[in-house]
């Protein structure tokens, strides 16, 4: 095994990577793809009384057509409006009791919008700070054991709490899409389950986010998530490192966004993405995976169902988890 002094090292670093990364990447900036509160055995998993962690780092940019300042005005044919968005999330999860856990998650955002006019130069603006929290309560509706089930179902509701600033004027305007936070509570409710196969094991999950009206008059879409999730059951070693591979299937769909009441074209729309996944715990006790490194790329598989002018690429993330 690689020492595990040297292992946390680059454990913590890799948390980080994903912001020296100069690839094009894209992603809806309240409707992300994938579930970062995911386990093997379920995101309740967790014994009673069990504390973990998990720091999330993420690049993603995306182009559209751009908003206009009055929306009975039609921005110009051709003009674009770019934003390049680097997030560091920690998620803070506790199992108060058996089978029901809470977790907690912060997100650090940095935040550069470009607008690209049809004539004239382009122009940046920067924006950086804490965004909006979110609560997960999320519980085992059934399993069939008690310890290491076999098969589970679960369900899980979201509340995000409008604490990211959301009403800054940068450059003299008042952007809603380098806002730090939307300025609205937000709920949401979706379910799952999955099942340990011979050599794989297989998680589906649905949830359903509702999204209020926020700050400067803008409410953004409501979305739908839904992701397909199979892991290694076991764990192949490389030089010593082990290892457990996994992919998955993920599919957003999200109602266009109001602004000032009028409905924002350049929004909205649906788009699936495949996701390979590699975890590296980072002890001995592969099973207990505490500390553990997970890398991951959401590659799309085509935009052409997104409303408008939209553009979405790969979008980069890496994360360690800790278990107490």
């Amino acid at each position: 095994m690689v020492s595990r002094p040297y292992l946390s090292a680059a454990a913590f670093c890799a948390a980080s990577v994903v912001f020296l990364v100069p690839s094009v990447s894209s992603a809806c900036s309240v409707c992300q793809c994938g579930d970062p509160l995911f386990t093997s055995s379920g995101a309740s998993s967790q014994t009673s009384g069990t504390f973990s962690f998990f720091l999330d780092g993420q690049f993603s940019t995306k182009s559209s057509g751009v908003l206009a300042d009055d929306p009975a005005e039609l921005p110009e044919p051709g003009d674009r409006e770019r934003s390049f968005d680097r997030d560091l999330t920690l998620y803070a999860s506790w199992t108060p009791a058996p089978r029901f856990t809470v977790t907690a998650s912060v997100p650090l955002r940095w935040i550069t919008i470009t607008h690209d006019p049809a004539q004239g130069e382009s122009l940046d603006h920067h924006n950086h700070g804490f965004g909006d929290a979110s609560l997960y309560l999320t519980s085992v509706l059934w399993q069939d054991l008690e310890t290491k089930p076999v098969s589970w179902l679960e369900l899980r509701v979201m509340l995000k709490l409008p604490s990211g600033q959301s009403q800054k004027t940068i450059a003299g305007e008042e952007d809603p899409h380098i806002q730090l936070g939307t300025g609205s509570w937000d709920f949401g409710a979706g379910g799952g389950g999955g099942h340990h196969f011979s050599h794989f094991s297989l998680y589906a999950n649905g949830f359903y986010r509702w999204n209020q009206k926020g700050s400067l008059h803008y409410r953004y879409g409501d979305v739908f998530l839904a992701n397909l999730i199979a892991t290694s059951e076991a764990f192949p070693s490389f030089g010593g490192v082990l290892v457990r591979p996994g992919a998955e299937l993920n599919f957003r769909y999200a109602g266009r966004d109001q602004f000032h009441g009028s409905a924002y074209q350049d929004s909205g729309g649906g788009i699936a993405y495949l996701t390979p996944v590699l975890e590296i715990p980072l002890t001995r006790d592969a099973e207990q995976l505490a500390p553990w490194l997970r890398f991951a790329v959401r590659m799309p598989l085509g935009d052409s169902n997104l409303s408008g002018h939209q553009h979405e690429g790969f979008v980069y993330n890496a994360g360690i988890g800790f278990a107490f």
